[in-house]
């Protein structure tokens, strides 16, 4: 079982798993594998969506990431925002009010990450959110951690 994550993980860091980079590299994979944003459970608003999302930085860049296990109802133009407000506050009419589009939804299961863009302060935001954008219907979405 534990070769098996180990391996995982070399996949999952994109590493070749050579013998050689298995004696000398394989626990920077590993701890690199497990350095993940603090992961927030999706909450329903409109429909069932499971699973989580966080923000890590990877390179400079900030990437606002779900689970693997992220899962929703399919739907027609299907955006994800960051919203200045929490998201026990928003509703489908006033959710994209003062929110930045990160992009549009890339599918409806799995894990998936987006960029957000430089110029963003995440600081400014309080929740990341899913909204059907023709038909101003908020699905769901997870409030952002407050930071210290």
């Amino acid at each position: 079982m534990k070769q098996t994550a180990l391996i995982t993980a070399a996949i999952i860091s994109g590493a070749l798993l050579t013998p050689a980079i298995a004696q000398t590299q394989l626990p920077q994979i590993v701890e690199a594998s497990q350095m993940q944003a603090p992961k927030t459970e999706f909450v329903k608003k409109r429909y069932t969506i499971k699973g989580q999302g966080g923000i890590v930085e990877k390179d400079g860049t900030s990437l606002l990431t779900f689970s693997n296990d992220f899962k929703t109802k399919s739907g027609p133009d299907l955006k994800v925002y960051l919203s200045p407000k929490p998201l026990s506050e928003l509703s489908g009419k006033t959710a994209l009010q003062s929110a930045v589009k990160i992009g549009v939804l890339k599918s409806n299961s799995g894990s998936q990450s987006y960029i957000i863009p430089e110029d963003v302060d995440l600081s400014a935001y309080q929740s990341v959110i899913i909204q059907c954008e023709a038909f101003s219907v908020l699905w769901g979405g997870f409030d952002l951690p407050v930071a210290d």
